[in-house]
Formats: structure tokens, C-alpha cells, sequence
């Protein structure tokens, strides 16, 4: 969103404050915000808002805070020319930033368009953003997609390229079967990938310890042979493991539901973890968690709260 969308000459009704308001909320539901020239973005327009009429800009701070908590301002890099000044130079940068990896959309005003002169694919003008095709596909929960690697790629690229800290949780993972440490390859691999500098994060492994193999060995068997496996993902991608090993309370919750979890956004993978490098894979649908469910999840796995009984954890880094 380039920022002369909030100034009080573009959002001077009632319909564009509302417009306004309402592609924040989205963003908050699904989706992230480009913070350009690393979090210059964000300083400047609050500059703006101070402008706005006080309901609107009451509206406006509040999204901006649960986007900053939801860890849904990613910050760009800082342009190298200088501080942009005019409407037009935020654009170049975002556009800049665009040619590296793509955008989903870049939503900016109708003068401002008109200012640059040129087609862009990526355009979205503000006013008429909730009823375009760009936003209308962001209000989609759910990806089918194959149980593959190919597949897997695709879909955890966007999702793991800003994030901070992951979360995998799979009962039946384990460190031996190549189908579930393919997929914990993938995403040590895609964390953190972006075009500047890369980011290292922290991931943790959630598993069942009756689904380790081979069977019948001790918890410290099971735990010296994930940091044997991860070892070599450490020296290649820099993250921060740690292993938990639970085991499921009679009476009580069952370890059961799988998830990939980030600090930006949770995801249900109900069939499971597992890929397939060769051979069929069978569909699969992921759905995006609301909020405070992929809060709650993440929350059982914190063991002084959980309702499951940890039987020994690894930091591997």
C-alpha cells in the first residue's frame, strides 16, 4: 500500500476511510504488509494519520498495532538512493521491491497511477480494491494441493519467507522416515529465503513418541538421532532446532491434529506432514487457522500448560 492512501486528501469520505479500514482488517485476516525502506514506511504514514479525522484515525492505529503484533508488517530493505520523498518515489521502491519477488498487489490511488503513466499488472487501485479479483482470492481459506515436494515448494515459500519462528507439529514424524524429514528439509530450506539478507529462525519439531522408529528405544535414542539428521540442515540454513517428544494422557486430549505453525499465521494440514519425492502423491487441504485458534495451538505445546506429557526435548543448534 503506497502510502498516500492515508492521507485526509485521499481518504476524505466516509466510503474511503471505510475502503480503507476495511483492506487493513484483510490484511489482518490474511495477508502482510510491506514495511518499505525498512520500516520508514511505517513512520511515515503515521505522520499521516495524525491528519485524519479522530474515528478514522482511532480505526486506522488499531489495525496498525495488530498487524505489528501479528508480526504482519515485514520490513523491506532500505533504499539505497535515500529517503523517498514523493508519492512516486514510494511507488519505484515498492516496485523495486516487486521485480525481486513478487507482490501480490501494489494498491495505490487513481492520481497516483495516473502520475506513473505506465500499465502494471500488479496495480490495484484503492478505491475499487475490495471488488477486484486480487482481493476477492485473498479471502480464500483453503489450498488443495498434492502431497508432494513440488507442491509443498510452492505453497510454503510465501508462508516461511518472513517468518521468525516455526512450529511443525505431526505425531507421526519421526527422524528416520524419509517422507517426513523431506518435508522438514523443505522448510529448514525455505525459512527465512528471501532476496536480501537471509533470515534465521528458530523451528520445532512436535512428535508422538510412540510413532519414533525403530521401536522400543529410549527417549535419549530418539532424540541423539533427530540432532544426528539435523545437524547437516544447521550448517546449511543457520536455524535454531529444538525436538519435543510427548506422549498423549489417558483422559485427556489425543495428539492428533497436525499444523504448521508460524509467528505470522497457522495453517491445518490434516492429512498430515509427509511428501512424496517420486512416485503418486495424493491431495491434501490446508486451511488458514483464525488468530486466536493458531494461538491456542501453539499454546498446548508450551509444556508447563500443555495438556500433553513431554517426555524429553533437544535444542539443536
Amino acid at each position: 500500500m503506497t502510502p498516500e492512501l492515508f492521507d485526509a486528501s485521499v481518504v476524505n469520505t466516509d466510503n474511503a476511510g471505510t475502503v480503507l479500514v476495511q483492506l487493513l482488517r484483510g490484511i489482518e485476516e490474511n495477508g502482510l504488509l510491506a514495511d518499505l525502506n525498512r520500516s520508514h514506511w511505517s513512520r511515515y504514514i503515521g505522520e499521516r494519520i495524525e491528519a485524519l479525522p479522530q474515528v478514522l484515525r482511532d480505526k486506522v492505529m488499531a489495525c496498525l498495532k495488530i498487524l505489528g503484533d501479528r508480526h504482519r508488517l515485514v520490513r523491506h530493505p532500505k533504499c539505497v538512493s535515500g529517503n523517498p520523498i514523493t508519492a512516486l518515489d514510494w511507488l519505484n521502491l515498492a516496485l523495486k521491491s516487486h521485480q525481486q519477488i513478487n507482490f501480490h498487489a501494489i494498491i495505490l490511488s487513481q492520481a497516483l497511477i495516473e502520475s506513473y503513466g505506465q500499465e502494471n499488472g500488479a496495480f490495484v487501485e484503492f478505491l475499487g480494491a475490495l471488488d477486484s479479483t486480487i482481493w476477492d482470492n485473498r479471502r480464500k481459506r483453503t489450498l488443495t494441493l498434492a502431497k508432494s515436494a513440488a507442491d509443498y515448494r510452492v505453497a510454503l515459500a510465501p508462508i516461511l519467507r518472513h517468518a521468525k519462528s516455526l512450529a511443525l507439529i505431526d505425531p507421526y514424524m519421526n527422524s528416520r522416515e524419509s517422507r517426513y524429514f523431506d518435508t522438514i528439509t523443505l522448510c529448514s530450506n525455505l525459512m527465512g529465503q528471501r532476496v536480501h539478507a537471509r533470515l534465521q529462525g528458530r523451528i520445532h519439531i512436535h512428535a508422538e513418541a510412540d510413532q519414533q522408529k525403530p521401536y522400543g528405544k529410549t527417549i535419549t535414542w530418539y532424540l541423539d538421532a533427530w540432532e544426528q539428521k539435523l545437524r547437516p540442515l544447521i550448517a546449511t540454513d543457520e536455524h535454531r532446532f529444538k525436538v519435543f517428544i510427548w506422549e498423549s494422557l489417558d483422559d485427556s486430549e489425543s495428539m492428533h491434529d497436525r499444523f504448521i505453525l508460524t509467528d505470522q499465521c497457522g495453517i491445518s494440514a490434516p492429512g498430515g506432514l509427509d511428501c512424496r519425492t517420486y512416485g503418486h502423491a495424493n491431495s491434501t487441504d490446508w486451511s488458514l487457522l483464525d488468530e486466536e485458534v493458531r494461538q491456542r495451538r501453539w499454546n498446548e505445546y508450551d509444556p508447563p500448560v500443555s495438556p500433553f506429557n513431554l517426555l524429553g526435548d533437544r535444542v539443536v543448534a
